[in-house]
């Protein structure tokens, strides 16, 4: 085969291939776990992870130069500077080999789940974790780590991992995955790694995809997810993360005079043009009175100063014309509903944000960058008023006296919501974090059980 410039989005087993070798190698993906000589050993992958993560703490090295490109790269990602570098410092913490361990032992019991323990239940019988097999990512196109640290949690699973990434995505997942890989001397880790970049409107190639898979991870809306499902094979465990809402809640016993929470709200807005499912679209005010429109109505102006005050350090992400049309559709009906006394709307200088205050407490999503609903919701009625939703609430950013936290976090909870965390820090995470309310290395693995003679710990 001819040599391929490392500038291909097609990433296979270690090798750089173009779109027509891509192709022709599909048809074999179901071959590449029974050609290997045997299991991941998660030391393999730990150390590298490791490697991977001293390289993205040199900003200076070639290594983190070329990833911070594919990241800014205005043609494809296009992250802003600062938003680049966050997200390199969080993928660095994120492949810690400290937190990594920590969380294989957490999940599936061990740095070492493959080896049999005794079982709780049956006598003489012992339990192991083994891998899923075949693991396909169909990766974000709004989170530009979650393709990496998908295929990493799917690597400690002990997979063959095979992450796809949007058509119009750079190169930033090929690279990282491919500096992993290069990472671990073994080679175990390049055997388990391959990365394609083509458009889910290709359902050829996504047919071929799925196929051999014995699960398929999906990031992102219902639409991607009903869009992959329907080629997934009988006995494929479909794995969802998404599509979620997030929202804020300032508690009657928040302390909100000195403006500071409202402007940490504000940057949660703002940040990544609230393209992640943990950036809030609704922010609801804790009100006795919910027929009390003025009240809400100065809350959402406090925010709309605080937003003001904020905009001008974040970048304005691009907008596609079918997406500002869902903008001006959205503001341009509250400000009609406000002559009925139910809205107030406030906007920034050219409809940099938009605040759209609504007597209204039903869970209403926003259109977006930048666009944020301001309802009442009595702390009485939150289970009431969000349970009908609670399929698709994800983050709670909540603000209120400390004493309050843990009942207001346990009343969300009921509601259906997966995370409660302060305002200033929504789209921020930690290491080993549960997603969506789940245990990825878990359900990246099979628990499977040996009764036989002789069966124990160690056998």
């Amino acid at each position: 085969m001819k040599a391929v410039a490392q500038t291909t989005p097609y990433y296979w087993q270690g090798e750089w291939v173009d779109e027509e070798e891509a192709g022709r190698r599909l048809d074999g993906l179901g071959d590449v776990l029974p050609a290997l000589s045997g299991p991941l050993d998660v030391e393999h992958v730990l150390a590298a992870c490791g490697e991977l993560a001293t390289i993205l703490g040199d900003p200076d090295g070639a290594g983190y130069r070329r990833l911070f490109a594919d990241l800014t790269d205005p043609a494809t990602t296009a992250l802003p500077a600062e938003d680049a570098e966050s997200a390199l410092a969080g993928l660095a913490v994120a492949l810690d080999p400290k937190p990594l361990s920590a969380q294989l032992t957490a999940e599936l019991g061990g740095t070492a789940p493959y080896q049999p323990v005794p079982s709780a239940f049956g006598e003489g019988a012992a339990e192991l974790w083994q891998p899923i097999g075949t693991l396909v990512h169909i990766a974000p196109r709004n989170v530009a780590v979650a393709g990496v640290l998908s295929a990493v949690e799917g690597l400690l699973a002990g997979n063959v991992n095979v992450v796809k990434t949007s058509g119009t995505e750079g190169m930033f997942t090929q690279h990282a995955l491919a500096a992993l890989a290069d990472a671990d001397p073994s080679g175990q880790v390049r055997e388990r790694l391959v990365v394609l970049r083509f458009s889910s409107r290709n359902t050829e190639w996504l047919r071929r995809l799925c196929r051999p898979a014995d699960a398929v991870a999906v990031w992102g809306t219902e639409e991607a997810v009903e869009g992959v499902a329907r080629f997934l094979p009988s006995g494929c465990r479909l794995v969802e993360w998404g599509p979620k809402i997030s929202l804020a809640y300032l508690d009657r016993t928040g302390d909100r005079r000195d403006g500071r929470a409202l402007r940490a709200l504000a940057r949660d807005i703002l940040r990544n043009g609230q393209r992640t499912c943990t950036s809030p679209q609704v922010v609801y005010v804790d009100t006795d009175d919910t027929d009390d429109a003025e009240a809400l109505f100065t809350e959402a102006r406090a925010l709309a100063d605080a937003l003001s005050a904020e905009a001008g350090g974040f970048p304005e992400f691009p907008r596609e014309l079918a997406e500002q049309a869902e903008v001006t559709n959205v503001v341009a009906v509250a400000r009609l509903e406000e002559h009925l006394g139910l809205t107030r709307t406030f906007s920034g200088p050219g409809g940099r944000w938009h605040v759209l205050a609504d007597k209204r407490p039903g869970l209403t999503a926003s259109p977006l960058f930048g666009t944020v609903w301001v309802k009442p919701l009595p702390r009485e009625d939150i289970v009431r008023v969000l349970h009908p939703m609670r399929r698709y609430l994800q983050t709670v950013g909540l603000h209120a006296a400390d004493d309050r936290v843990v009942p207001l976090a346990t009343e969300f909870f009921r509601a259906g919501a997966l995370r409660v965390t302060r305002l200033g820090s929504m789209l921020d995470g930690y290491p080993g974090e549960p997603h969506d309310g789940q245990l990825a290395l878990q359900r990246y693995s099979r628990r499977v059980s040996i009764a036989a003679v002789g069966a124990g710990a160690g056998a």
